[in-house]
């Protein structure tokens, strides 16, 4: 609104009413970029919320929408591309000579990142580009798989996913991409778990494969803490943070049920090779190494000493628990159903309290949803033998309805106690 008096007239009004906009937007402009540089928001978001202010609700929303048609066409056609070009190659892989594969793979990855690039970061169109360029972190994969198969190497070797994190990694921190960064995180993951299983001669190794994971989890979640303490690595925290708190919360969640363990205990015990002793090792140095620098930082910042132990004690925790997986000392059931029940509480409550303290909504939601699935399940393991099948079905829906919506509103609550924005979109 434009400030009027009485004896003033339209131009001085609209000088006026013009200074204010350019310094409001000179304003949010320099705010938006603090942000952006602590890793509060994105390149992307930044984008989005000058692109409110200047051309209003109705416009930006039908923005959004287009934003997210071209990112998801962009991504299917470069998919679509990769996929033919791998295929052609492949249906003539024996008839090419192995550097001419070589070549072929090499040329087609660099021309892809290169082309990614431009669009990118210089031709402006960035989300185009950002579709390329993880439709290429995708193709590498496929070219590490093409490359071993072509110098007859077998195929079936975890390391090959090692490689392929390896090689992604850095290509998400230098095009500032989360997505990347996810797939990365995933790959990492799933490569930990197939090498543990690699690395022992029981067939039956499903314990050290969860023992292994939950290790994993531990390890991804205490690098995001480090990410955290870095005002330039703020912005790739959340993949780290979420990746690590859903598989260390659902892992926990799996292991709070005794048939469970009486499945696993029924098998043949896992033997505890060298080669997994060491990979187990491994991940749990890095976990244990993160959490010593965290602390480190953490006291040289001056923080509480709860804020100094909170956090790493029950990273851990995690840690302690993924070794009593693996080795198995108990031969009952019982303290593990208890002890993993506890660590669940805990972890489901921690991350909610995080998500408040570190103002991110995925965390305080993941906390959210599990509590619910957990209240869920203790209610249908104590009524579905005391009362009808129908009528415990019936109380149940209509207790989780409204633990639901009770839930909401205070999670709502909290959010906006906390500062913290929610993001909806329109249909």
């Amino acid at each position: 609104m434009t400030e009027q008096t009485p004896d003033s007239d339209s131009g001085p009004i609209t000088d006026r009413s013009d200074a204010q906009a350019s310094g409001r937007h000179r304003w949010l402009t320099g705010r938006i970029g603090q942000w952006r540089e602590s890793g509060l928001i994105t390149d992307e978001q930044s984008r989005a919320i000058l692109d409110f202010e200047s051309v209003g609700p109705p416009r930006f929303r039908l923005g959004v929408r287009f934003n997210r048609l071209i990112v998801v066409l962009s991504t299917l056609g470069a998919v679509l591309i990769g996929a033919g070009l791998i295929s052609f190659v492949a249906s003539n892989w024996d008839g090419i000579p192995a550097m001419a594969k070589l070549f072929l793979l090499l040329a087609g990855q660099i021309t892809t990142f290169w082309a990614a690039y431009q669009l990118q970061f210089v031709r402006g169109y960035p989300r185009v580009g950002g579709a390329i360029m993880f439709a290429g972190a995708a193709w590498f994969g496929a070219n590490v798989f093409l490359v071993a198969q072509s110098y007859h190497l077998a195929t079936d070797n975890p390391d090959l996913l090692i490689w392929w994190f390896l090689g992604i990694l850095p290509l998400a921190y230098i095009t500032r991409s989360k997505p990347i960064t996810v797939m990365a995180v995933g790959i990492f993951t799933v490569g930990i778990s197939w090498k543990a299983a690699s690395q022992t001669d029981d067939a039956d190794s499903a314990l050290l494969v969860i023992g292994t994971l939950i290790l994993a989890a531990a390890a991804i979640y205490a690098i995001g803490m480090l990410h955290l303490r870095r005002e330039n690595l703020k912005f790739y925290a959340g993949p780290y943070l979420i990746g690590g708190a859903l598989l260390a919360i659902g892992l926990t969640y799996l292991l709070t049920f005794d048939g469970v363990f009486n499945e696993l205990q029924s098998s043949r015990s896992p033997a505890l090779t060298g080669p997994y002793l060491a990979l187990a090792a491994i991940v749990s140095g890095i976990s244990i190494a993160a959490i010593v620098v965290n602390v480190w930082n953490s006291v040289r910042s001056g923080e509480k000493l709860v804020s100094r132990f909170a956090e790493p004690g029950v990273v851990a925790l995690v840690i302690g628990s993924g070794w009593l997986i693996a080795t198995m000392p108990f031969s009952s059931p019982g303290p593990y159903v208890i002890g993993f029940n506890l660590l669940l509480v805990l972890l489901i409550f921690g991350s909610i309290v995080l998500g408040i303290v570190n103002k991110r909504e995925a965390l305080v939601n993941v906390g959210i949803v599990f509590f619910v699935i957990d209240l869920s399940t203790r209610y249908i393991e104590l009524t579905v033998d005391m009362l009808d099948t129908s009528l415990a079905f019936i109380v149940g829906g209509l207790l989780l309805l409204g633990i639901g919506y009770a839930m909401e509103r205070g999670r709502r609550r909290l959010l906006r106690q906390f500062g913290m924005m929610e993001v909806t979109s329109d249909a």
